[in-house]
């Protein structure tokens, strides 16, 4: 009889176990088709300005964001792909009381993923050897910028990755770099994949240095 018990309690396991990785699956492929009819959204300028103990004034602004999430040209549910667009510019104005001796303006983006399958331990499903993540994109034709070509990196659940787009230096009062449909993809991933923009503008004085942050929207991929 006990035998018996332990059986229909083994099996009502089971069958809750299958029923959580079914509902999982289903989730990623929704989501998944859903992404082949979603509109590009765009999102609303942002920047953020902040005075130097040396009397500066800088400004991080974050411009001409977008993303467009398609259905990935693998047709797999643990596949999330996308296009993003960004601008990222610095200004310095004001009259500081020491000169600024070096200032950069650098754009990118933050991604994370919700759920890694890869293992074979989460939800019990196996999709492959690790979660991965690639962005890829002509070089930039700005002169004076340094900007990255190929990135590809391991994401895990409850890690954010951050994925720098370039740095550009500020030889002047104002500097800026752009990024047009950047291919991105993420694979390995169940549930959803978060995007976050960013610009950063850092300024160096002889007496300071200061650093100052604009973040965009999160949207899903």
């Amino acid at each position: 009889m006990l035998m018996e018990e332990d059986g229909l309690r083994t099996s009502a396991r089971r069958r809750a176990a299958t029923g959580v990785v079914a509902a999982a699956v289903a989730a990623g492929l929704a989501a998944g088709a859903g992404a082949g009819v979603a509109a590009p959204a765009a999102f609303a300028d942002r920047q953020v300005s902040k005075t130097t103990a040396d009397g500066w004034r800088v400004t991080a602004i974050k411009a001409d964001e977008k993303v467009r999430s398609v259905a990935p040209l693998n047709q797999s549910p643990w596949t999330r792909e996308g296009f993003l667009s960004l601008r990222g510019e610095g200004r310095i104005t004001g009259n500081g009381r020491t000169a600024v001796s070096a200032g950069t303006v650098s754009s990118g983006f933050q991604i994370g993923c919700n759920t890694d399958v890869t293992s074979g331990i989460t939800l019990g499903v196996t999709a492959g050897p690790t979660a991965q993540m690639s962005i890829s994109w002509p070089p930039a034709l700005i002169v004076g910028a340094q900007t990255n070509g190929n990135i590809s990196t391991t994401l895990k659940p409850g890690t954010i990755a951050d994925i720098p787009f370039g740095t550009k230096r500020l030889a002047g009062p104002t500097a800026g770099l752009t990024v047009d449909g950047v291919h991105v993809k993420v694979d390995g991933c169940l549930g959803p994949v978060v995007v976050r923009s960013y610009v950063t503008v850092a300024i160096s004085t002889p007496t300071n240095d200061n650093t100052i942050n604009v973040y965009g929207q999160p949207h899903y991929l």
